[in-house]
């Protein structure tokens, strides 16, 4: 219970009242704990975010199909170069939010070096994965909460670093959904999202209309979904994240490249845009060339037929800070 009651320090409008198990607001009503999670859902009128609140109910997208322990997750997550990056560049004791957890796996990874780590997402099922993985492991700095990322109660300014990976494209404003972030994020904090590429996408997109034309047993075309090296449950969620996902978009470099500017974020970096094959040799949160608007045209244009996007889905990820 101390870890809800250290929360009322952070949400000055809520209080914590044990014997209801909820928080009370005097503006915004009463939030119920369940299952360990706060339930600090606000509905905001869209029925796209309702319509993904029931879909990954189901989809509980990633799974913990055999990651057991800690160590199980991080030989999981150093995996990803990613993930790996942003663990060793993230500084200690950041205040980091995980916008669109899902089942937590990436927040609980970046638990270590005494950061304090709020996770939330629109799946009450999905964040009990995480709070049960939680609990299992004794990691007490990862709070998850569920919340709209159109109605945050987080304070303005309050973060350092901000995720949002494979999220806002399920939104039905993505910019808005961004625009909502950066207003929680401290000046000279990072905010960090990964979205569909509009290019990188084509080849999913294609596959997307033959499944929906001719049926279910056309997933054969997408290699992993018959990859006998995943589980039946990480096959069910890939397939159904990206072939029957309610809503998504896709999107260019020079699209949320605007986003920023508008919200007054400098640019830092890209992937792929601004490490082509060197990745593991650069920093991700180190501010990396400009690149060039006819350079910027080619590589976009260069993503339909890159093998590792038309294996992944297409995506790419572009990280800013705030000025």
């Amino acid at each position: 219970m101390d870890r809800f009651i250290d929360l009322e320090k952070i949400f000055k409008d809520l209080k914590y009242i044990g014997s209801k198990n909820c928080f009370e607001s005097t503006n915004k009503g009463n939030f119920l704990i369940k299952d360990g999670i706060p339930d600090l859902f606000i509905d905001d009128g869209d029925k796209i975010t309702n319509k993904q609140k029931d879909f990954y109910e189901d989809i509980k997208f990633p799974n913990y199909n055999g990651i057991e322990n800690f160590g199980d997750l991080i030989d999981y997550a150093q995996k990803s170069i990613f993930a790996e990056k942003l663990d060793k560049e993230i500084p200690m004791h950041s205040k980091l939010l995980e916008a669109g957890c899902g089942t937590g796996q990436l927040s609980l990874f970046l638990s270590r070096y005494k950061r304090q780590i709020f996770s939330i997402d629109l799946s009450l099922g999905s964040l009990k994965l995480g709070e049960d993985f939680r609990k299992k492991n004794s990691i007490n700095n990862v709070y998850f909460f569920r919340m709209n990322l159109f109605k945050l109660l987080f304070p303005e300014n309050f973060f350092d670093i901000i995720v949002s990976n494979g999220v806002l494209h399920h939104t039905g404003d993505p910019q808005k959904a961004f625009n909502e972030l950066t207003k929680c994020l401290k000046k000279n904090g990072y905010i960090i999202v990964g979205l569909y590429h509009k290019y990188g996408r084509i080849f999913t997109n294609m596959r997307q209309l033959m499944v929906k034309c001719f049926g279910d047993s056309l997933k054969i075309l997408d290699k992993k979904n018959i990859d006998k090296k995943l589980s039946t449950e990480k096959k069910y969620a890939w397939f159904n994240d990206q072939y029957k996902n309610p809503k998504e978009s896709s999107h260019t470099f020079n699209e949320v490249f605007n986003w920023f500017n508008q919200a007054d974020i400098e640019f830092i970096s890209s992937i792929p845009f601004s490490y082509a094959d060197n990745l593991t040799e650069s920093n991700l949160l180190t501010k990396q060339k400009n690149i060039s608007r006819s350079k910027i045209f080619f590589s976009e244009i260069a993503q339909c037929f890159s093998p590792q996007q038309i294996s992944e889905g297409g995506f790419f990820i572009m990280i800013g800070k705030k000025n």
